[in-house]
């Protein structure tokens, strides 16, 4: 077995259990608080003169990042999903790092189909006709309801129930790649900045949530 970010002789030293199950509650408390709040501001389902021009900062980047962002976006589709999982069982010859992944990358995509339902908030171009639009959407081929942004959801649950498995460089690099998939919902047109952090505080409590309930099951980690 080898660790994440340790020389590949080590093995895979977790987080000792109790620990773990702290910073997971934590990191429960927090995004729930979180989600809570983008939730409550998401709801009159109205977009404020702060929101849209951060979104406009974002949307209106150059177009040659189109290319680099498309590329990392693909991490919060549904399909990264089995894949992520696949790759972690693999590289850690591991079961339940790659079933923390799939439980936590499958509950996001769902949970986040759900909320879209229930506030039915628009997408930037339901708003703005003057929106930016690339990729599926400039094309017309993706459509639905913003909040909030699966992609980011999916993209946040899976890069923090790894936490306990990695040590803290490699969290710092699974965060920043999730905060760069919700940059490129912007820069692509589909989601506003609410939409984002909604699937952000989302998938952290999915994360932490997966975490306690293995933790509970296998009694493990």
């Amino acid at each position: 077995m080898v660790q994440v970010g340790t020389s590949p002789r080590q093995p895979l030293r977790p987080l000792p259990r109790d620990r773990s199950q702290v910073h997971a509650a934590r990191s429960l408390a927090v995004a729930v608080i979180a989600l809570a709040v983008a939730t409550v501001s998401a709801v009159p389902q109205d977009v404020t003169a702060v929101e849209e021009s951060l979104f406009r900062a974002v949307n209106g980047l150059p177009d040659a990042l189109e290319w680099p962002l498309w590329v990392v976006m693909q991490l919060g589709a549904a399909l990264s999903i089995p894949v992520v999982a696949l790759l972690a069982f693999l590289g850690w010859r591991r079961l339940r790092p790659a079933v923390d992944l799939l439980a936590a990358g499958t509950l996001a995509w769902l949970s986040a189909r759900v909320m879209k339902d229930l506030l039915e908030r628009g997408r930037p171009p339901s708003f703005f006709e003057d929106v930016n639009l690339r990729g599926p959407l400039g094309a017309g081929g993706e459509q639905g309801l913003g909040f909030p942004s699966g992609h980011v959801t999916v993209a946040f649950a899976m890069a923090v129930v790894v936490f306990p498995y990695i040590t803290l460089p490699w969290r710092v690099l699974t965060v920043a790649v999730a905060a760069t998939v919700a940059v490129s919902r912007l820069y692509f047109g589909a989601h506003f900045p609410l939409d984002a952090l909604g699937g952000a505080a989302l998938g952290i409590a999915i994360a932490a949530t997966t975490h306690l309930v293995m933790d509970l099951v296998t009694h493990r980690h």
